[in-house]
């Protein structure tokens, strides 16, 4: 059980994934900081980097029409919240790209190296959801920003060539956008504190991390032709 004056820091990054896959992992995280590589390879950290570095400036509208008209003008920003209303959880982490739009508000955009794939790409909602709660609401002395604008750009490789001893990779930008959902947003975030403020969750039987510890803190005979990878 934690102390009643704990307060967690919630990554809007584990939200998509580790939360929804595993609250036994996402416990020990949050709690512990006992973590474990991701899901992406860290390679894809680096695409996203050097996609940030060559637009920055540019107008939305230059990388994707449907996008909404604003100049890009941070990226990769640091953001923390107040807490979350009625919980004792905050957001910190990073975002992608930020983008002052005509009428003064911003746009906050995230670029994912994936298939366009709507079902998955909705996965991100709750993470673009906390990005624009922590940018409303920063920590004491930080400016709040009015968000009105939330989405993906996903990526997706369709053809790669050799031009002059370099690879270079093709790729028309997806625009999904995400609609606002502060009810969502702070049912989960309810949640992850009632979690964290209980007993460690038991191991997930669709977890491949928690299957591996288990054949090592239970030895059997069962070989290991039998982990999960």
């Amino acid at each position: 059980m934690a102390d009643k004056n704990t307060v967690y820091k919630l990554s809007p990054s584990d939200f998509a994934y580790l939360w929804q896959d595993c609250k036994f992992c996402y416990y020990q995280k949050v709690k512990f900081g006992i973590s474990h590589s991701g899901v992406f390879p860290a390679m894809f950290g680096r695409i996203n980097s050097l996609l940030q570095n060559s637009i920055m400036g540019m107008n939305l509208k230059a990388i994707q029409p449907d996008l909404p008209s604003g100049i890009i003008e941070v990226q990769e920003g640091f953001m923390k919240s107040i807490p979350v209303e009625g919980t004792n959880c905050y957001i910190s982490g990073r975002f992608d790209i930020l983008s002052k739009l005509k009428d003064g508000t911003n746009a906050i955009i995230d670029f994912k190296i994936t298939t366009p794939d709507e079902e998955k790409i909705q996965k991100y909602a709750s993470q673009l959801q906390a990005y624009k709660f922590a940018l409303e609401n920063p920590e004491r002395g930080d400016k709040p920003l009015k968000i009105t604008k939330m989405g993906v750009v996903s990526i997706n490789p369709e053809e790669m060539k050799l031009i002059d001893g370099k690879v270079v990779f093709t790729n028309k930008p997806n625009w999904h956008p995400v609609e606002n959902d502060e009810v969502g947003f702070y049912k989960m975030i309810k949640e992850i504190s009632t979690v964290l403020n209980g007993n460690l969750p038991e191991p997930s039987e669709t977890c491949n991390l928690c299957v591996y510890r288990a054949k090592f803190t239970s030895p059997t005979s069962e070989t290991s032709e039998e982990l999960p990878f």
